[in-house]
């Protein structure tokens, strides 16, 4: 077992908790946290007045409702209100300059959850930005949004503060463009668990790592022409996030570069940035916006790519009737295997065949016989152990790769096999139908092929079946089994 097992089981753990508590324990509690800490950011990011440079809030609050949250009612946007006044009431800020940008925000919220909840495409799995021509389409969905809410809240700025409204509108748009492109697919692609495979944590690192060190370099480097010289590197970074072709850590990529690179630039001034002089910010946020698009996009179809050709490497491995490993893919893996054995290792290769399947087929048609394999398929991979072989390599036989297990655990899987299914019926279309497999069994010794192993397998599966079937056999090395012509597995 893998030694990153445990730890990764109780992250699982930990994650599966975490999700019981915030999206079915206490989920009104934790969409007011998330609303309030974002908020709390925003409110430290004000330039003049009520006028944010950062505001994440709208945008993570969309995500956690559309990602977290089957079923949304009008207390979730209460919530997201009441989360977004009172830190911007304990600041200091004037009751109706709270409710009047509180409205556009709660309006913004509204809107994008509306349109992208109905509208949006989604997988079978429920998957957000799962095909190419999501991306676009989530961006149209965007639109009424962010176009609304803009107007509403450079009227407010208008009422407020005497703002120019055009530009007010520009800038609140670009800003919650910006969040949108960079912030809510954060959320939308946060994979469901954690994988448990030490190649997939290595991977994450590397991918992770180039973000890591931009994000050094936004942090520690104060010469300005030294860190536009340094802030280049956020293009090979987003762009090997993108190749990765993992929506999560691309996105999740572009937000700390995106921001980062974005915050740095407005601390640089010193916040000295007077609303209407701030065209540069808005440039900044363009860039930023169309790097992310771009990644974001390229991303998202390298995904589409890879499940396309996992998805074919799947219909080409597996056996289209009962999804186990078709003879080919078995054949390639066992040699694999067996190959890799040294001699200390144990491994046995068991042929399993159908008794009297022809008459299933001939007496209830061929229809309820596949139903026949596909539930002794089912039956076997309940018997297995985790990462072990099992193919179909005949019409009605099937085998099995038995490794890193001893002899006793070999021959006790086998009789476990061969006993439990001919101990009760199958239960097909509701109806009881009696069933009984024949099996043989070769260990493999030193040396061995995989061709010389599965014959020996071969010829005690003959040996079981001309003794009297439902029974399994294994092959003994001193001796020559002659298997008889007509107890061939295929036609019996």
């Amino acid at each position: 077992m893998c030694k990153l097992s445990a730890p990764i089981r109780n992250g699982q753990i930990m994650i599966r908790s975490l999700q019981y508590f915030s999206c079915k324990r206490y989920p009104l509690v934790t969409l007011f946290v998330a609303n309030v800490v974002t908020a709390i950011i925003g409110i430290l990011e004000r330039l003049e007045g009520p006028f944010s440079l950062v505001w994440v809030t709208n945008a993570v609050s969309i995500g956690l409702l559309l990602r977290f949250y089957p079923r949304v009612s009008w207390h979730h946007f209460a919530v997201c209100a009441v989360g977004m006044v009172v830190p911007d009431l304990l600041a200091g800020t004037a009751y109706h300059q709270v409710l009047i940008m509180t409205s556009a925000n709660v309006l913004t919220i509204w809107l994008g959850w509306l349109f992208l909840n109905r509208f949006a495409s989604r997988s079978e799995n429920s998957e957000w930005l799962s095909t190419l021509y999501c991306v676009p389409q989530w961006l149209l969905l965007c639109q009424p949004s962010l176009i609304i809410g803009s107007l509403l809240g450079a009227g407010g700025l208008f009422f407020m503060f005497d703002k120019p409204y055009l530009q007010s509108a520009i800038f609140w748009y670009l800003n919650e463009s910006l969040n949108f492109i960079v912030f809510l697919p954060v959320i939308l692609a946060i994979p469901k668990v954690i994988k448990s495979s030490e190649g997939d944590l290595l991977s994450i690192f590397l991918h992770i790592l180039p973000s890591a060190l931009l994000l050094f370099v936004f942090i520690f480097i104060k010469n300005e022409m030294y860190f536009l010289m340094a802030s280049i590197l956020i293009i090979p970074t987003i762009v090997w996030l993108a190749l990765s072709g993992n929506l999560f850590l691309t996105t999740f990529g572009i937000s700390m570069n995106g921001a980062f690179f974005f915050m740095w630039i407005v601390h640089s001034s010193h916040r000295h940035l007077h609303f209407s002089e701030n065209i540069y910010v808005a440039i900044v946020r363009i860039v930023v916006t169309v790097l992310a698009l771009c990644a974001l996009t390229i991303a998202v179809a390298i995904s589409e790519r890879d499940k396309l050709y996992s998805k074919i490497s799947e219909l080409a491995d597996n056996d289209d009737l009962t999804g186990i490993l078709n003879r080919r893919a078995f054949m390639n893996a066992a040699e694999h295997t067996i190959a890799s054995l040294n001699k200390d290792q144990r491994c046995a290769m068991i042929l399993i065949d159908l008794d009297y399947f022809k008459k299933v087929n001939d007496e209830l048609g061929h229809q309820k016989g596949d139903k026949v394999l596909i539930e002794f398929c089912r039956l076997v991979k309940l018997c297995l152990p985790a990462k072990q072989l099992f193919g179909r390599v005949g019409g009605e036989e099937f085998a099995l790769l038995l490794s890193n297990e001893s002899d006793k655990s070999h021959e006790a899987l086998t009789d476990l096999i061969v006993t439990e299914i001919g101990k009760k019926p199958l239960i097909i279309d509701n109806e009881p139908l009696p069933l009984t497999i024949s099996a043989g069994m070769a260990k493999w010794v030193e040396g061995q092929k995989y061709e010389i192993l599965f014959k020996h397998a071969d010829q005690a599966l003959y040996q079981a079946k001309n003794n009297g079937r439902n029974q399994w056999q294994e092959y003994q090395h001193n001796e020559t089994l002659q298997a008889p012509a007509s107890l061939i597995p295929s036609v019996t």
